[in-house]
């Protein structure tokens, strides 16, 4: 069956429109990751090549080229030691997701926050349904609000508004805010800049901050406990 063909593929399709930006998945690319990564992304790779939606707000991504960011953030967080991650997808934030070749797409890493999201294991799951059907998953509850950031001020969403002013992202470039916010810029209209995802990457990492969170870390946060 092609992906196009996967109802809970098509629900992704209607909610983020066609891809743009397409780069062929080479043959040692998918080669080199099968049996690692689901099928159902496999197949997506096959029939899309690594690809952008809507102006780069969501990308899938090759993991190849982004190997050398995992142990960037990962390195001394002991999350090596459980799994062995690949980036498959990211937001035009820079926002970075990742599958473990055992618990699926357990973390996120949120390079402006300088923290790491545990979004809990998939191993079960997976045990019982299989990798692709777990990945599926993730494509049919993404939304583009949720990769998108408000201006702290109106809560107006930011991409759109940077997309009209700096232009639509290319595949190696992301939008920031000046500073990041974990060091102590503001998510706002008037602070966000157009720049390279890897060198953005390398300065916001070398910074040091490795904290993981969860949901209950972040209402924890939010409300100040």
């Amino acid at each position: 069956m092609r992906i196009t063909e996967n109802k809970k593929f098509e629900w992704f399709l209607k909610k983020f429109g066609s891809p743009i930006h397409s780069q062929i998945a080479t043959q040692e690319t998918i080669e080199k990751y099968r049996n690692r990564l689901p099928d159902a992304l496999i197949d997506c790779w096959t029939e899309y090549g690594f690809c952008s939606f809507l102006d780069g707000l969501f990308q899938i991504v090759n993991p190849e080229i982004y190997k050398e960011t995992i142990p960037t953030w990962l390195k001394g967080t002991g999350l090596l030691e459980i799994d062995t991650f690949h980036v498959f997808a990211r937001s035009g934030f820079g926002e970075l997701f990742l599958w473990g070749e055992k618990t699926g797409q357990h973390f996120n890493i949120e390079i402006l926050e300088g923290s790491i999201f545990d979004n809990g294991s998939d191993e079960n799951y997976i045990n019982k349904e299989g990798s692709s059907e777990a990945i599926l998953n993730f494509f049919t509850v993404l939304k583009p609000s949720s990769l998108d950031i408000e201006d702290i001020n109106t809560e107006e969403p930011i991409f759109q508004y940077a997309i009209d002013r700096l232009g639509a992202l290319a595949d190696d470039e992301m939008f920031t805010f000046e500073p990041a916010p974990f060091l102590g810029g503001e998510q706002t209209f008037k602070a966000v800049n157009k720049v390279n995802f890897f060198i953005q990457n390398e300065i916001l990492a070398s910074m040091g901050q490795r904290e993981i969170m969860d949901i209950k870390c972040l209402a924890n946060k939010a409300f100040g406990k």
